[in-house]
């Protein structure tokens, strides 16, 4: 189904928050294809992402080198990898393997120059961080918010609880254990780097390198960089376009998009939905990626000589697409409070109060990310009302949003209601088999309080 969060909201609230919490959680899959476009080879080649303006690998094409090397991002790698479905199942699993292995195998190396750095460097960066770094409200919530990102999708295991054995028991425990372990992860990490560096580049993968004096790690620890970011955007290309192929396809069940994506081939794979899914995704890195970057090529061609900042980077993508998110867990912690009020689900008290805190700090995050937005903004365009960018930054997030909860809001009426009602008054059995997969299990819930 379409992921953990439908069908909690769907059971709960009825088909218009289901279609709303499907429709915003698919739409946070091309963010993250968009994200990582946008460090494939730009971030890895442009000189505004290098660690030096001019360092060995980087290339400038002139106003609109941005584009070029995104067009070259979504051309030859994403589309390529995305289209391996299509030489069949076999051949995607080879690929997906392979890319793995590479993956990971590279990033190894990453790693062990990272801990190789820091002890080094010993202690002397890390007092600088220390001294010289403070907590305050807002940088708290402009971490919290790209962080956020990094911990979203795990809720999606639980739709897989009919191929996992007393899934009552086990599904909240890997859950719990596997998030335990990428925070571990990334503590890990993050105390490295900061033991390694005072100041930070937005591509930290390629600029680790450049503290080594020794020319082949120089120039060697680069290219595996390259390698380990071309298999790491390809196996993502691959693993977006099936589970985004599969989510559409759960839909088109329900009646919310064509019944054609519904139909499968002999690999079981909704090879229609999929294709859907390659073109809307697409769509979305035109709007995020390309229409930015022929903004910044015209502004550059008009204004010779100075320096234009990207109005989106890898922090303004990672925060819209946590917004999508935050909205989404909102839902689900709306669902829980729900089926507690009305006696369906037992919390204890200080669970339920846990609960209502968290739904509240997640809309407290919603309403700090735009409040900061818009107020960044403004402030940017007061300081340098000749760069332009964090304006386009931000009219691009609004419209975008704007444009995806209208859009969400039309279909439904015009499309989804008139399919729905026609069903009932022609094929009502047909929809109450559909019902039947959104009845709230008693016996299962009254287990699983009791467990």
């Amino acid at each position: 189904m379409n992921g953990a969060a439908y069908i909690y909201v769907r059971s709960s609230f009825g088909r218009f928050w289901g279609w709303m919490v499907a429709f915003m959680q698919y739409i946070s899959l091309p963010f993250v294809i968009t994200l990582q476009i946008l460090m494939l080879i730009r971030g890895t080649f442009s000189p505004e992402f290098a660690s030096e303006a001019w360092s060995w690998y980087s290339i400038h094409w002139g106003a609109f080198s941005d584009l070029y090397l995104d067009l070259l991002g979504v051309l030859l790698i994403y589309l390529l990898a995305s289209s391996t479905f299509f030489w069949g199942i076999k051949v995607y699993k080879k690929v997906t393997n392979i890319s793995g292995i590479v993956k990971w195998f590279t990033a190894g190396f990453l790693v062990v120059a990272g801990i190789s750095l820091a002890l080094s460097q010993g202690s002397t960066n890390w007092h600088y961080w220390v001294n010289n770094s403070t907590l305050n409200f807002n940088g708290f919530m402009n971490s919290f918010i790209s962080c956020f990102f990094f911990f979203a999708g795990f809720e999606l295991f639980a739709t897989a609880g009919k191929n996992i054995n007393n899934p009552e028991k086990n599904i909240g425990k890997r859950i719990t254990l596997i998030v335990l372990i990428c925070t571990i992860f990334y503590i890990v990490i993050s105390v490295i780097f900061f033991a390694v560096y005072s100041q930070f580049q937005q591509n930290m993968n390629m600029g680790s390198w450049l503290s080594f004096n020794n020319k082949i790690i120089l120039y060697g620890g680069p290219i595996i960089m390259i390698i380990s970011g071309l298999a790491l955007k390809i196996n993502l290309g691959m693993q977006n376009s099936l589970y985004g192929g599969t989510v559409l396809q759960p839909l088109s069940k329900e009646g919310y998009i064509s019944d054609k994506l519904f139909i499968l081939n002999k690999d079981g794979l909704p090879m229609k939905a999929i294709l859907l899914n390659l073109w809307i995704t697409v769509i979305m890195i035109f709007c995020w990626l390309i229409i930015p970057d022929l903004i910044k090529g015209f502004w550059l061609t008009n204004h010779p000589g100075k320096t234009y900042h990207s109005a989106l980077d890898v922090s303004s993508l990672t925060s819209a697409s946590s917004v999508i998110t935050t909205f989404i867990y909102m839902m689900v912690v709306l669902t829980t409070l729900k089926l507690t009020f009305i006696r369906k689900l037992k919390l204890k008290v200080w669970e339920l109060l846990l609960f209502i805190m968290v739904f509240f700090f997640l809309g407290l995050i919603l309403f700090w990310h735009y409040y900061s937005l818009i107020r960044d903004t403004v402030a940017q365009l007061r300081t340098n009302p000749d760069d332009t960018s964090p304006l386009v930054g931000m009219i691009v997030e609004f419209v975008f949003i704007i444009a995806t909860i209208t859009f969400a809001l039309l279909w439904y009426k015009f499309y989804y209601l008139p399919k729905y009602e026609k069903r009932l008054v022609n094929k009502p059995h047909i929809q109450e088999r559909l019902n039947q997969d959104f009845v709230l299990n008693i016996e299962h819930l009254v287990t699983f309080n009791q467990e």
